[in-house]
Formats: C-alpha cells, structure tokens, sequence
C-alpha cells in the first residue's frame, strides 16, 4: 500500500500528461480550403493575380497558400500553366487576420 501512496503522483502526472495531449489546438481535423482554377495568360504574376482575385487576403499570404495548393517551391509561373487559387477567404494554415471574427 506504501508503493502505491509514493507512486501515485507519477500515475496522475501521466494522466495530466495524456489529457494535455488529448485537447491541445491544431489536433481537430481541418476544412479543405474551397479552390477555383485559373489559367495563366503571357505577363501574368502571382502578385497581379492576386489583385484580380479581389480577396482581402494579404498579397503574400494568398501568393503563400497558392504555392501550396500547387505544390510549387518558388513564384514561377508559365503562360498556359492552370493554377489552383482559394476561391475564397480562407487558407490551409487557419490564420485568422486582426479584426476577423471577433
């Protein structure tokens, strides 16, 4: 019974523990972010895109979340290339902006 009495503290650290792990953020499953398509003409950039989609997204962050809807490492673009853009306000990382749902 002496044992029981002097190990008990570790069995509730470790049942802290696995609570702790069990409700931390980031663990729910996230929404798939609602995509349109568009295709790229001769001139365009990322940074022009980004000013035809109308999105009150900051510039670098829908340029960021296109690159990771398309897979791609840097900004290059090609003429005809089709791209996937987020159709809108949202974006896979769940960054709220200051002032969004308050």
């Amino acid at each position: 019974m002496n044992m029981i009495r002097n190990y008990s503290y570790i069995v509730f650290l470790f049942l802290i523990a696995i609570v702790s792990v069990a409700i931390l953020p980031g663990q729910e499953e996230k929404q798939p972010v609602q995509t349109a398509e568009i295709k790229v003409d001769h001139g365009d950039t990322l940074f022009a895109l980004h000013q035809d989609a109308g999105t009150s997204l900051p510039a670098e962050i829908w340029i960021e979340e296109v690159l990771k809807l398309n897979g791609k490492k840097d900004a290059t673009i090609l003429a005809g290339e089709t791209l996937l853009i987020p159709s809108k306000v949202s974006y896979s990382d769940d960054i709220q902006l200051a002032g969004e749902g308050e």
